[in-house]
């Protein structure tokens, strides 16, 4: 361990200006041309000003110097306001191009995709179209082929009945001479044909076949291991397959003509094909729905206060955060129902909070949200199940949300209260939506997301929340959205292989535990700036731990 790629952070050039900053300039600027243009009105109007009037009689040379000073300056302020003026219209107009430009080149970016995947689509299709009938074909003719070896077989072995009865009785050449006198050998040979010759024996021939040789295609194929591995060793061609899947269906469904895409669209809900990740996985939610499955709004969750317990009923003591990797040794406790000698398979959701109070009286709070616990398409009794996850990559109001929601009300979390929202692939990914959601925001004081090993490249992250994720080489959840996460200033992602320490999985929150304690301590300035600004949730104060179990 200790070798890590960030991008983001202090990584971020320093001449990367965003949309925002350039929206902040830009209001500023307006600000400046208005105090500019008063300024000139109210410069201007002392030139008319009473006493300066008054003054002309007694003095008129003073008062006509003092009139064109005072003309001048306001003149000047009306030219700078001007210049403010072009300044701010050139910024806005910067903001408009940059703007179209960004999203033309990313519709051009989804486009190429899409094309891609369309293509990609078709030929599949039509390639298993071709191969499911050539395989057709061969599994015809080696049905022939039994059937003819079966006849051939019987036909021999009534040859040789006929040739028996004849060296028994030799006389039986002589009745050929004799109309119908062949009737004794045809039937001994029919008898002997229709006793040897079996369809169903031809047809188990045929089907022994065809099994061998399947048997043998599946044993050259590569296994499931070998393909996870190959899978990641490949996480970026995955990341890139899931932006072709919308082309991919597209093209997979373009033969069967609108009528059935028309009745795919009835069915989920949503147009189809679908043009993009966002309306593929609606289809996907929205389709499932109506045969009960992927409907994560199936039951509101119920959050209670719960007491962790071991397999004896004996009282668990609760790991506090005090660092990264004590966060995710953490998130590995609320995931194994508090003990990982426990049953980890049962359906449980279970969610921690950790209150700290400051020496100053701030309580900052670790929200620490678990991961995926239950993998049935349909929803389960816990909110963190495989239909949490399609909604919350669809960024819909989960059920995992509002159980994190509510539990944040029955701990008594305030509004001004510096919060830290972390989790592990689902707990992350449901983190970051959290995160990017206007309520929570507006009702929240999120300061710090840590995710590990989830896919959040789709939010919209303000720039005020810090946030640090870790994303292992080789684990696949990280790509399932098709995006990269933000590299900005506020937003720091680091990438590493995971540590050697029991199966070769990497989306293990054991192993991201290990990662993200040696990132803290690797003297990286991401994580020092990063440990900085969490400090008060890690050290200091009293500690105060909150555990809820939610159920649908």
């Amino acid at each position: 361990m200790g070798d890590y790629t960030v991008d983001g952070g202090t990584n971020t050039s320093p001449l990367v200006a965003t949309f925002e900053d350039m929206r902040t300039l830009s209001g500023e600027l307006g600000r400046v041309q208005d105090y500019l243009a008063a300024e000139s009105i109210r410069t201007a109007a002392m030139a008319t000003s009473g006493d300066l009037l008054a003054s002309a009689i007694l003095s008129p040379i003073t008062a006509a110097d003092a009139e064109t000073k005072i003309l001048q300056a306001a003149a000047l302020y009306l030219s700078q306001a001007a210049r403010v003026t072009v300044l701010h219209l050139f910024v806005d107009g910067a903001i408009v191009t940059y703007e179209t430009a960004e999203s033309a080149l990313a519709v051009a970016a989804d486009g190429l995709y899409f094309v891609g995947g369309f293509v990609v689509g078709v030929v599949v299709v039509a390639g298993a179209t071709v191969a499911a009938g050539a395989a057709a074909l061969y599994a015809a003719g080696v049905e022939v082929g039994a059937q003819i070896s079966e006849v051939a077989d019987s036909t021999g072995a009534a040859i040789e009945a006929i040739g028996d009865q004849v060296q028994k009785n030799p006389w039986l050449l002589a009745t050929l001479l004799v109309p119908g006198g062949s009737s004794t050998l045809i039937a001994t040979g029919a008898a002997a044909f229709a006793s040897t010759y079996s369809p169903a024996d031809a047809a188990t021939a045929a089907n022994q076949r065809l099994a061998t040789e399947f048997a043998n295609l599946l044993a050259s194929a590569p296994d499931k291991t070998a393909l996870q591995a190959w899978a990641r060793e490949h996480t970026d061609l995955v990341q890139a397959l899931v932006k072709f899947a919308p082309g991919l269906l597209a093209g997979a469904t373009f033969g069967f003509g609108p009528l059935v895409n028309g009745g795919l669209s009835g069915l989920t809900g949503a147009p189809w094909p679908p043009l993009n990740f966002d309306q593929m996985v609606e289809g996907i939610i929205t389709g499932g729905g109506r045969f009960g499955i992927f409907d994560d709004a199936t039951g509101q969750p119920t959050v209670a206060p719960k007491t962790f317990l071991d397999a004896q009923g004996n009282k668990i003591g609760q790991v506090v955060p005090t660092d990264l990797n004590s966060l995710f040794t953490g998130a590995g406790q609320i995931d194994t129902n508090g003990d990982p000698d426990h049953d980890k398979t049962g359906d449980f959701s279970d969610i921690r909070l950790v209150e700290r109070v400051g020496l100053d009286g701030v309580h900052h709070w670790i929200v620490q949200i678990p991961s995926t616990q239950n993998w049935g398409l349909a929803p389960g009794t816990a909110a963190n199940d495989l239909p949490s996850d399609l909604a919350a990559e669809a960024q819909h109001q989960t059920a995992l949300m509002a159980a994190v929601k509510d539990a944040m009300v029955q701990a008594g979390v305030g509004s001004d209260d510096p919060v830290m929202l972390a989790g592990f692939s689902l707990g992350g990914i449901t983190a970051g939506l959290m995160g990017a959601d206007p309520w929570v925001n507006q009702h929240y004081n999120i300061t710090n997301i840590v995710t590990a090993g989830a896919s959040i490249g789709n939010f919209d992250i303000p720039s005020d929340v810090n946030v640090l994720s870790f994303e292992h080489t080789g684990d696949l959840v990280p790509a399932t959205d098709g995006s990269n996460n933000a590299a900005t200033t506020n937003q720091v992602t680091v990438h590493a292989d995971p540590p050697v320490m029991g199966d070769s999985e990497p989306h293990n929150a054991a192993k991201y535990a290990v990662t993200a304690g040696g990132f803290q301590n690797s003297g990286d300035p991401n994580a020092d700036n990063f440990t900085a600004s969490a400090q008060d949730f890690f050290s200091g104060g009293a500690v105060g731990v909150h555990d809820y179990a939610a159920t649908r």
